[in-house]
């Protein structure tokens, strides 16, 4: 029994890097009871949204980010197997290209209906409920942390001038490091970047390596980043962004 329970990971990691998805390391240690309750707290919110709108009715706003990538994982646990996930991902102008391809990624290994837009946020929406009128609800990942964040609710309506519809934030209440410990400990891969010292991820043009997780590496002589999983102080989480104050459909400016 032991030989089997370790060969099935071992198989599914394989499989993993052959289709070129990052493999994040593995930990045995379990969520901690905060973390299980935030958890339980954000399914309540995902199960009560369901009740209250048809599947498509509501979409999952994706753009490969570790928040989103954790409430993608969620969904697809929560969601009957019968109903397939919506998506919407709007490029940005100058994107990672290793962001990209885990979008891709994603859509193929969860089987997501996605609909890809370019160009600004707000625009992409606008010409997303025109196009399916139907839309009335929206998952965000976004945290309290987040710019905007604080004065965001669960379920929230969309206002100042952005297309009708409500916004939903199963993880408001999650902090950064519980993003991180939910990833690795149920083993779900993200994008690679947050390996090589990029703790948020923007704009190529925008986004630079967290100097914060600058260190000198003994073993190879030379100064190297620690993976974002590493970062201490949350309040650094941003640190290699260079915000320009656009408005996002998870700010409460809108």
């Amino acid at each position: 029994m032991k030989f089997a329970s370790q060969f099935w990971p071992r198989v599914w990691h394989s499989q993993l890097k052959n289709r070129g998805l990052h493999v994040p390391p593995v930990e045995t240690k379990r969520l901690n009871d905060q973390l299980r309750d935030k958890l339980e707290h954000s399914q309540e919110l995902i199960k009560r949204a369901m009740n209250v709108y048809k599947p498509n009715e509501m979409m999952l706003c994706f753009n490969g980010g570790k928040d989103c990538t954790v409430l993608l994982d969620i969904l697809a646990k929560i969601k009957p197997p019968s109903v397939p996930l919506r998506a919407v991902y709007v490029k940005s102008a100058d994107p990672f290209e290793e962001l990209e391809k885990f979008v891709d990624d994603c859509a193929q290994r969860y089987g997501l209906q996605m609909l890809r837009y370019e160009g600004v946020l707000k625009l992409a929406f606008e010409q997303l409920v025109t196009e399916d009128p139907q839309v009335r609800a929206m998952f965000l990942g976004c945290r309290r942390s987040d710019p905007g964040g604080s004065n965001l609710h669960e379920m929230l309506p969309c206002d100042n001038g952005w297309p009708a519809m409500m916004r939903i934030f199963p993880l408001l209440h999650w902090s950064y490091h519980d993003i991180w410990s939910y990833l690795r400990s149920n083993n779900v891969p993200y994008c690679c970047l947050y390996d090589q010292g990029y703790t948020s991820l923007g704009d190529r043009s925008s986004t630079r390596l967290n100097p914060s997780l600058l260190v000198y590496n003994q073993q190879l002589g030379k100064m190297t980043y620690r993976a974002a999983h590493e970062l201490e102080d949350i309040r650094l989480e941003r640190a290699n962004r260079d915000e320009q104050g656009q408005a996002t459909v998870g700010e409460s400016k809108q």
